[in-house]
């Protein structure tokens, strides 16, 4: 026997789900779990089903639409698809507790494999419809969700919505690892030198492609200077700034106006303080009119490089002088022809 999911529209009407699970049952196909999702036009099934290996999608296309489903999208099944929605909707939000990075992945699994694309906000093309939901990201941007093959259900952009929701409560300052976000100014200036004589040398290092033990203050002000760029600082809840992240304006004559540099305090990194001050700094660029952004990043420093590529946008990569120059897209080229 093989696993299905069969997803059809049918008629909300006594008896429609016994005359369709009565087709089915012709070709001894065996239903081992079903969802029903009210729409307009009747209801949406959702099932798991088992079936004889030598049936095709085409074949049980065939016997839905003769049990009186509509539009009817068959593809394999795991057993995964086995879980019913309140199981799969917890271990999710547990996963979302654990990982609170995990939130496109958790949508994605909530949502059957749907696909989820990251932005900094504004930039994703169209508009929301019933097949694409766009979700603010908390951590800075917004995701689209989007089914392949088929609308999402109201209970589907419901249940969505409802994780999103949950991975904002979890950005919010819950614990003494907690940090806040905010632009930076030349008060801040004590507190940035603080920060970066507690880096080791390597951070410091992988920031700055430059072996200096130490910045003078007059070097680190130009960071905090307004007219330079957008200075973001995290603040952990006792007030020491522990992250510093940077977008700098370049040169008129550069092609790409935008440079992207960030510092983690050692004792902080790998919490996603990285991706979180990223994609606020993103963000940043495009209400700036940016359409591009590099960054400086030696090969070595695997975890920018993973961070970046990580973030879902086209990316453009040139080596020489023994340092990458990534460069981000992250505003939409303008399709002349316009989208469906």
């Amino acid at each position: 026997m093989t696993l299905w999911q069969i997803r059809t529209v049918v008629d909300d009407e006594p008896g429609r789900l016994a005359m369709l699970a009565g087709s089915l049952a012709d070709l001894s196909v065996n239903i081992l779990s079903v969802q029903v999702h009210p729409v307009v036009a009747g209801a949406v099934d959702d099932f798991v089903a088992d079936a004889p290996a030598d049936l095709t999608a085409e074949d049980i296309a065939a016997a839905v639409a003769a049990g009186g489903g509509r539009r009817a999208v068959v593809r394999p099944a795991d057993v995964h698809g086995l879980a019913d929605p309140p199981t799969r909707a917890l271990q999710l939000a547990a996963r979302l507790v654990r990982d609170p990075e995990s939130l496109p992945l958790a949508l994605s699994d909530l949502l059957d494999g749907s696909a989820v694309e990251w932005s900094p906000a504004g930039t994703l093309p169209g508009h929301e419809s019933a097949s694409d939901l766009r979700l603010r990201d908390p951590r800075g941007g917004q995701l689209r969700v989007a089914r392949m093959d088929a609308r999402l259900t109201p209970s589907e952009t419901a249940r969505a919505r409802a994780l999103a929701e949950l991975a904002t409560l979890l950005e919010a300052p819950a614990d003494s690892d907690a940090v806040r976000w905010r632009r930076a100014g030349i008060a801040d200036l004590d507190a940035i030198v603080d920060m970066h004589a507690r880096c080791s040398d390597e951070a410091r290092f992988r920031r700055y492609n430059s072996g200096v033990s130490r910045l003078t203050r007059r070097q680190l002000s130009r960071l905090v200077n307004p007219r330079l760029g957008v200075a973001l600082v995290g603040e952990a809840l006792d007030g020491r700034i522990v992250a510093l992240g940077n977008l700098m304006w370049c040169g008129a004559d550069d092609a790409t106006p935008a440079e992207l540099g960030l510092l983690v305090e050692d004792a902080w990194q790998s919490r996603g303080l990285g991706t979180a001050v990223t994609r606020r700094l993103l963000a940043a660029a495009v209400d700036a009119e940016c359409t591009q952004v590099h960054a400086l990043v030696r090969p070595d420093n695997v975890p920018m490089l993973r961070l970046l590529s990580g973030l879902g946008l086209p990316t453009h990569r040139r080596f020489a002088d023994g340092s990458l120059t990534v460069t981000l897209d992250v505003a939409p080229v303008n399709d002349s022809a316009g989208r469906l």
